[in-house]
């Protein structure tokens, strides 16, 4: 049996671009290739560990009761007025 119906995607699937990262990683590999010396900020692994300071800072905010749970539905007042100030 020979089928000759060829089988679509849904019309939200053809509208999904490509990912982000994907176009990025191309981008910066055409820079290189052109010579240019692109800085990575991206995704990476560290190979030094985080000072100890920072690291007990973290478990210091991690046991404080008063930030597990959501944020304001509001938002935060001082985040908001830092927008405004930016945009301004």
């Amino acid at each position: 049996m020979k089928f000759t119906n060829v089988i679509e995607p849904a019309e939200h699937v053809k509208s999904i671009s490509e990912y982000y990262f994907s176009v990025k990683l191309q981008e910066v590999a055409r820079m290189n290739a052109e010579g240019k010396d692109v800085i990575s900020l991206g995704v990476g692994s560290p190979d030094l560990p985080p000072s100890e300071s920072v690291v007990d800072e973290l478990c210091k905010s991690a046991s404080n009761d008063n930030i597990h749970g959501y944020q304001p539905y509001t938002g935060i007042p001082e985040l908001k007025q830092a927008y405004v100030n930016w945009y301004n």
